[in-house]
């Protein structure tokens, strides 16, 4: 607030609520000093609050006597000999936050057109003062909040790079602020282990300013960046874009762990230990749902017990480790040479199951019948010896409907075999007064 003459300038701020009025500056011309002023409160000068809120300048030629300022007669305007007021309101963004107060100190005066329009001059700079102050804080704020995010980031408008925080320096290896975003993409690019689709792919992302998007990026030192792009709007029109970059090498990491160690673990509870083929549990569960899918498409299964031949006395002339490596080679053997569709699995001890869909008996047996007589041409050593099988086949729905049924069926067959001879392949179950 200015006072005429040798009065004070006086620039008051509205609280939020509009209840209450700070000075926030005082200028006494007659000793061109600045100071704080007082707080005044809506419920101890209503009419005066009620004028400011018309957001009118209030030109007070008898301050004493206006309706709008003889509230502060009393307490204010007759201890400083204030005749008169000129109140030109402030306006940040369309909005009142305040009043610039021009004081003349004496009697009752009337307010010149001039004095009123450098009044309303006046209250403009000053507004324009508050909006630069504010624009300066929320672009202090922006940077700050930029800086300690732990993220990347980027905004681009058209062809050019208009802001950036350091941790996108640091995560691309920049040393100046790029400024240029087509060359800002071809030294990220670089950095990548996909040259070409990345440029490809972000070409795609600035073609369509409109669209959110999310994609992974690795790079040639094995780092990994997940990249968020969003578009920046202003009162609905697209005034460029934003990227964000983050760091996830870790957390891939962590989680290319966590699904090995769960593959671990599936595998540890499927596979046999000793031969890494199916156990005797899944083996069955699998036979079951071959079983099931059969029914319904009116296929035929082939089920196969195997047994190693001699098999204690290859455990006591070489030992448990080679007998170890006899069940090991078998294993590979049959899961080798059979369909990528058929199961094998390890029954118990030196004993196997073979289940093969869409297959009848006898063509099971035609293909376990070649490995066998593949293994009993194969010369032995010391660390492998020299080894044969016996095995039994049932088939599946002719010797039974369940699991149960068809092993028991197998199983007859792999006895009948080795009473026989060994070394063979039974697919049909002998008489019951055939003992071998």
């Amino acid at each position: 607030m200015h006072r005429h003459r040798r009065g004070p300038l006086q620039r008051g701020l509205l609280s939020d609520d509009r209840q209450s009025l700070r000075c926030a500056d005082l200028y006494e011309r007659d000793r061109g000093v600045h100071a704080s002023g007082v707080v005044l409160a809506a419920t101890d000068y209503p009419r005066y609050f009620a004028a400011l809120t018309s957001e009118e300048p209030i030109a007070a030629i008898d301050a004493h006597a206006d309706p709008r300022t003889s509230e502060f007669s009393a307490g204010y305007l007759t201890p400083l000999t204030i005749g008169a007021l000129l109140d030109a309101p402030l306006r940040t963004g369309g909005a009142l936050v305040g009043v610039v107060c021009n004081e003349h100190v004496g009697g009752a005066r009337a307010w010149t057109t001039s004095e009123q329009r450098d009044a309303a001059f006046l209250a403009s700079l000053t507004s324009l003062a508050l909006e630069l102050a504010q624009r300066a804080r929320r672009e202090a704020l922006l940077a700050a909040t930029l800086e300690s995010t732990g993220e990347g980031i980027v905004a681009i408008d058209g062809q050019k790079v208009v802001a950036f925080n350091r941790r996108f320096l640091e995560m691309w290896g920049l040393e100046t602020p790029p400024r240029d975003v087509d060359l800002m993409q071809v030294h990220m690019a670089q950095r990548t282990n996909q040259l070409d689709r990345f440029l490809a792919g972000a070409t795609d992302i600035l073609a369509t300013p409109d669209a959110d998007t999310v994609d992974v990026i690795q790079l040639l030192d094995g780092r990994v960046f997940e990249r968020t792009g969003r578009p920046q709007r202003l009162r609905g029109d697209i005034v460029g874009r934003v990227w964000s970059f983050r760091d996830v090498t870790l957390q891939r990491r962590a989680e290319a762990a966590l699904r090995a160690s769960e593959a671990h673990l599936r595998d540890l509870a499927i596979r046999d230990g000793l031969t890494g083929i199916f156990n005797r549990r899944f083996a069955l569960e699998q036979l079951a749902a071959a079983l099931a899918y059969g029914a319904a498409a009116g296929e035929r299964v082939a089920v196969a017990l195997l047994d190693v031949d001699y098999f204690k006395q290859v455990n006591d002339q070489h030992g448990h480790l080679v007998g170890d490596a006899v069940l090991r080679d078998i294993a590979k053997v049959l899961a080798e040479r059979l369909r990528g569709n058929d199961l094998v699995g390890r029954y118990g001890g030196e004993e196997f199951v073979v289940v093969m869909r869409r297959a009848t008996a006898e063509q099971a047996a035609g293909v376990l019948d070649g490995l066998r007589a593949k293994l009993a041409e194969r010369p032995g050593t010391p660390e492998l010896p020299r080894y044969t099988y016996s095995c039994g086949v049932a088939q599946f729905p002719d010797d039974g409907g369940d699991p149960a049924t068809l092993l028991a069926r197998a199983d007859e067959r792999l006895y009948a075999a080795k009473r026989s001879g060994r070394n063979r392949i039974v697919t049909a179950t002998p008489p019951a007064s055939d003992d071998g």
